[in-house]
């Protein structure tokens, strides 16, 4: 048999196993020998080659820097420094985004004042991250009051494919208009001519996520605004080598929210082979808050109906990520009597998602900031904020259970 055809056999047999799991257990398990003290609001993010790169802040010296490093053989790296300037801006919200190519390059961003507002800052690396060039800004404007809440993917042939939330300038018109806008980071290190404008109107502060399938597509999902000041989540497809190609905006699910003010809250996207899982936050007046995920398994073409992961005491600030097994585990953070936690809960692709689990207790404010998953080949491992530290824990999957429901969350 050839080698072709045993990778699709083992992608046939990956994939029948997944669409076989109905109930899905999974087990936390706490890593402290890898906790990072003094640091806080962390990214993770696989290389091609499979080293876990971390990003995160930490205070030295009295000024906040960024720093990035690298888990070779279970242990982490020495910290790489990318930023210490003094325009360097630090919050729970818009964190850093990393992404590492095919071809060992990788890509990072942050935000730093402009002096009209913020905007996004980036280095490239051709060493898997282990140096970068020197900082240049991702955005052809200057004078916008706003920038961030960034997206990156590698693409196939090199390169990358950036994401970002951009708003007007102080006193034009359009100042509080924030658009969807993107550009393609060449394979050198350099940006494309033409930034694209994927949708003109969007949440402000709603967290955006992308990922690519192997047709080349890209999939960006995002929170929407309508003029009536609606707010529900939305995706474009496309390749970003064809600009022409992006759709439309579509909704994965219309509930017509107006929350009062940006929710914070957006969207967390994954995909493995031609299957994808985002998960979905929402707080209407006549409901309570719920945490939802719709899946695909067509590349991103269309999106199924959302199911509910979570209701009664959901918080949010979600992330997901997909199991070895092909099913994928959503973290988010959740209110349970009367102490605020970090959990997960595996969703299969069919059926009944499995109990929620406990990752780590929090204190329920701003500064737990956003949790952080990525796939690794036998497991999922978590990151987040424990107070002035960096705690992990690793998601596994457990069994698949006849009756795995828990009810305490559905009401």
């Amino acid at each position: 048999m050839s080698f072709f055809a045993l990778c699709m056999l083992s992608l046939l047999q990956v994939s029948n196993s997944a669409d076989e799991i109905r109930n899905p257990n999974i087990s936390v398990v706490a890593v402290p020998e890898i906790a990072l003290a003094g640091a806080k609001y962390p990214g993770m993010s696989l290389d091609a080659s499979g080293v876990l790169h971390l990003w995160y802040f930490r205070e030295f010296e009295g000024r906040m820097r960024l720093e990035m490093r690298r888990q070779i053989d279970g242990k982490f790296t020495s910290p790489t420094l990318v930023s210490a300037s003094p325009k360097l801006m630090v919050n729970w919200a818009d964190t850093p985004r990393f992404a590492g190519g095919k071809d060992g390059s990788s890509i990072i961003t942050w935000l730093e004042s402009n002096g009209h507002g913020y905007g996004v800052k980036f280095a490239f690396s051709r060493e898997s991250g282990a140096a970068f060039t020197a900082p240049q800004w991702l955005h052809q404007d200057q004078k916008g009051a706003e920038h961030g809440f960034v997206s990156l993917v590698p693409l196939a042939d090199g390169g990358f494919f950036a994401v970002w939330l951009q708003g007007g300038s102080f006193g034009d018109e359009g100042a509080y208009q924030t658009s969807l806008v993107s550009v393609v980071v060449n394979a050198d290190g350099s940006l494309a001519e033409n930034e694209i404008i994927l949708d003109e109107l969007v949440c402000d502060c709603c967290d955006t996520d992308a990922a690519i399938f192997g047709s080349g597509n890209v999939v960006v999902t995002y929170r929407d605004r309508s003029a009536a000041e609606e707010r529900d989540v939305y995706y474009v497809r496309g390749n970003p080598l064809q600009p022409d190609s992006f759709s439309s905006p579509l909704p994965l699910l219309v509930e017509k929210w107006v929350p009062e003010g940006c929710p914070v809250n957006g969207p967390a996207f994954d995909n493995i082979d031609r299957h994808g899982a985002i998960a979905i936050f929402s707080d209407l007046d006549w409901q309570v808050p719920r945490l939802q995920i719709t899946q695909t398994k067509g590349g991103g073409k269309k999106f199924g109906l959302p199911s509910v992961v979570s209701a009664k005491g959901t918080i949010g600030r979600a992330d997901v990520a997909y199991l070895p097994e092909g099913i994928p585990v959503v973290a988010w953070l959740q209110e349970m009597d009367e102490q605020v936690w970090w959990v997960a809960r595996a969703i299969p692709r069919k059926g009944m998602p499995g109990p929620i689990e406990k990752i780590a207790q929090v204190s329920g404010n701003r500064s737990d900031g956003f949790i952080s998953l990525v796939a690794r080949e036998d497991s999922v491992l978590a990151c987040y904020t424990d107070k002035e530290k960096l705690s992990f824990s690793v998601i596994k999957f457990k069994k698949a259970a006849a009756n795995a429901v828990d009810g305490q969350l559905e009401k």
